[in-house]
């Protein structure tokens, strides 16, 4: 049975949505913050986007204090998310497969996500230290590495999620979240996590029968 690797915000939880990126992007512009690179375009709102290119874009100390700015926003996020839509019956359909988050969240609040909203995995790969972020394939790589498998099917909501899993050689589902215009380049494109149950159990024989 091939793995299932998860993005985790917008995609099983809405974290984006309840955290106030837009200070936490004042307060690391206001510490001299910029991004050098940039990811993928996406449907973020443009400060998320701005403060994850932020993130990408840095190394070492660096890395840690502007991460330790975004985290404790994140925090604050976690705490009011709400669950997608068919969270339940998505986790239901798969609970048999070996699972992994792949999430841009830092470790703490992505722990408490999983928490509050009764999320069970076999291994989570956050936004950690050595580990580059996606879009690179690193996370992916690494998910693959902690469940102890070759093989995987990931589900992700941007196009960060499917560069990340493209570069890693993992097919990719993409769950729109009710989007018209995309750059989804995968042919497996689910309006919501039910359309995703559909793909995976037809197309990679995931899922209940």
């Amino acid at each position: 049975m091939k793995a299932l690797l998860l993005d985790l915000d917008k995609t099983l939880v809405n974290v984006e949505d309840h955290t106030d990126y837009c200070a936490a992007l004042r307060e690391l512009e206001a510490r001299g913050f910029s991004p050098r690179a940039a990811g993928p375009e996406t449907y973020w709102g443009k400060c998320t986007k701005r403060v994850m290119d932020i993130l990408i874009s840095l190394e070492g100390g660096a890395w840690s204090a502007a991460n330790e700015i975004v985290e404790r926003y994140e925090l604050w996020g976690a705490a009011a998310s709400t669950p997608m839509p068919y969270l339940a019956e998505f986790l239901e359909a798969v609970k048999g497969a070996p699972k992994a988050v792949v999430t841009l969240l830092s470790p703490r609040p992505t722990a408490y996500v999983l928490q509050r909203h009764g999320i069970a995995v076999d291994a989570v790969v956050a936004r950690e230290p050595g580990i580059r972020p996606k879009p690179s394939p690193d996370p992916v790589l690494k998910a693959l590495e902690r469940l102890g498998v070759g093989e995987a099917v990931m589900v992700g909501d941007s196009e960060w999620d499917e560069a990340a899993a493209n570069a890693a050689g993992v097919p990719f589902v993409a769950v729109t979240n009710g989007r018209t215009q995309h750059r989804f380049k995968t042919k497996y494109v689910a309006e919501n996590l039910r359309g995703a149950i559909e793909i995976l159990l037809h197309a990679f024989k995931i899922g209940k029968t």
